[in-house]
């Protein structure tokens, strides 16, 4: 895939050439201008390309000894779990900014937190995060990645429950993996006030982020360990393994904005085992308009 793109690109700027002539100092500015192009093209389908191999891998290394998903199936195979990845990366922002929302939620009314029963799952190692990009250095060069930043951690109130989140937060939480992928799960909010009931679908986004979003590449300056070198996919395998030495888990819920809620609407959720009528997570947020 990635070879096929590339030699596109270099078709596009040989054609893009023989098309202009002109003296030869403009045919060298434009030769150095369609490279420059060519490269910082070059370097958006690598990291496309890397994106891709990570969200197949995350589909394929969460199914359980059984085949299947811990995420929730997915019809058409491992090309449509892979679009269906890449359809819910784009629900997050790539750029960390200031928020522009209606705030967190407000406390929980007791009729929902009452109901709380969480899982036995050791629930921890959690933090609220900001996907946003960040520089590392590598020699006397300075790249740029993606990941999850301005990082805060936090801890569950009743064993596994998280308040107070809003639009362009993102959730990491650690549960035990062997307890964990005995279960079957699925999200459920409900405004605090009743009237609406969101779903797997229209629900907050759950496992947006793989383990490259959280093991930053090598010579970054925000403080946060592990690290690992090489690329997307390399990090995720490195993280995968790391959680796996310890026996955890990683989960992520994120928030996406609706412009149409003006004034922002509460809603608690859970995500929920319907086998055992417990919940891994619970958490409340804000939904509300961003940007």
């Amino acid at each position: 895939m990635k070879t096929m793109m590339f030699a596109l690109a270099g078709v596009s700027l040989s054609a893009g050439l023989l098309a202009h002539a002109a003296p030869a100092d403009a045919q060298f500015r434009s030769l150095r201008n369609a490279v420059k192009k060519v490269e910082d093209t070059a370097n958006d389908v690598r990291e496309a390309a890397e994106d891709v191999e990570a969200a197949a891998r995350t589909v394929e290394g969460v199914a359980n000894s059984d085949g299947r998903s811990i995420v929730g199936a997915v019809t058409g195979g491992r090309g449509a779990a892979v679009n269906q990845a890449m359809r819910q990366r784009s629900n997050y922002p790539q750029t960390a900014r200031a928020p522009d929302h209606v705030g967190r939620a407000a406390p929980a009314p007791a009729k929902f937190v009452d109901q709380i029963s969480c899982a036995n799952l050791n629930v921890g190692d959690a933090f609220v995060a900001e996907a946003g990009d960040y520089t590392f250095s590598q020699g006397i060069s300075t790249e740029t990645r993606g990941g999850l930043i301005n990082r805060a951690p936090t801890s569950p109130a009743n064993g596994c429950f998280f308040p107070g989140l809003g639009v362009g937060d993102v959730l990491y939480v650690e549960v035990d993996k062997a307890a964990y992928e005995r279960g079957t799960y699925r999200i459920q909010c409900v405004s605090y006030d009743g009237s609406e009931q969101l779903d797997n679908v229209y629900g907050p986004n759950q496992g947006n982020y793989t383990g490259k979003d959280v093991m930053l590449h090598t010579g970054h300056s925000l403080g946060y360990t592990p690290t690992a070198t090489g690329s997307n996919s390399d990090r995720s395998n490195a993280y995968r393994d790391y959680l796996n030495q310890r026996g955890r888990a990683m989960l992520t819920f994120n928030f996406a904005p609706l412009h149409t809620d003006k004034s922002g609407t509460d809603f608690f959720c859970q995500w929920y085992d319907r086998d055992t009528n417990k919940s891994a997570v619970a958490f409340t947020y804000r939904r509300g308009p961003q940007g």
